[in-house]
Order: structure tokens, then sequence, then C-alpha cells
């Protein structure tokens, strides 16, 4: 009796909705937190962040020689960031440069200082970039 309560009182409650189609912007920050949010908690530790990134930084070393020159780099190289990050200025980022690049991120991402990230720390860090 209880599920067929439940049942008619939600047949009703769509009755009386208008269809309306859902319409949801996903951007790609949310798409790769997501991703990254490998225990599913909608939080990121610096582990997960690290994955990504390593993750990232592999899949965009086309010559696989360890370095992500300006051209691998695509537009991301023009972002003053990038020169920041290449701390032996050899015109490329290693794999060390790049975590740490991350690790500095996620310290300065994490507002509350409780080791992880909430997609609101994540774009609010982003959004200041």
């Amino acid at each position: 009796m209880k599920n067929a309560l439940i049942g008619t009182a939600t047949a009703a409650m769509l009755a009386l909705t208008p269809f309306t189609p859902a319409t949801a912007e996903i951007s790609d920050l949310e798409i790769i937190f997501v991703k990254a949010d490998q225990d599913g908690d909608f939080a990121l530790d610096l582990g997960e962040v690290l994955v990504i990134g390593i993750a990232h930084f592999k899949q965009s070393d086309a010559d696989k020689n360890g370095k992500l020159d300006k051209e691998e780099a695509g537009e991301h190289a023009a972002h003053p960031e990038f020169s920041d990050n290449d701390s032996n200025k050899d015109g490329a980022l290693t794999i060390d440069e790049a975590i740490a690049e991350k690790i500095a991120d996620f310290k300065a991402a994490d507002k509350d200082g409780d080791g992880t990230l909430t997609m609101d720390e994540v774009k609010k860090h982003y959004d200041a970039k």
C-alpha cells in the first residue's frame, strides 16, 4: 500500500510539473574536478590533484622527453605562470617543475587550510588568475 501511495504521489507531481528541458552548462574545470575526485567525496586532496596533473603532463609530452616545451604546452605557454614555474629557465617544464607548481597552486587555493579543495575553492582560485 505504501509503495502504491508513493507511486501515485510521484505520478501526480510529474503530471503537474510543466515539461521544460533542463539545461546545464558544465565547465571544463568542473569536468576535470569530477575526474580528479577519485574517492567521490566532492573534494580534492593533494594526491588527487597530483595524479591528474601528472597524467596531463604525460599526455601533453608528445615527444616523451620528460619536458613540456612551449609548443607542447600550447596556449598555457603564453601564461606568465609557465615561465615562472620554469625554475631552471630552459624554456620547458620538467615533471618536477610541474609538480612543484601543482603543490603551490593547491596550497594557494586551499583557503580554509583543511587539506582539501572544494569546487568553490577551485573556481575562486582560477577566477583570480
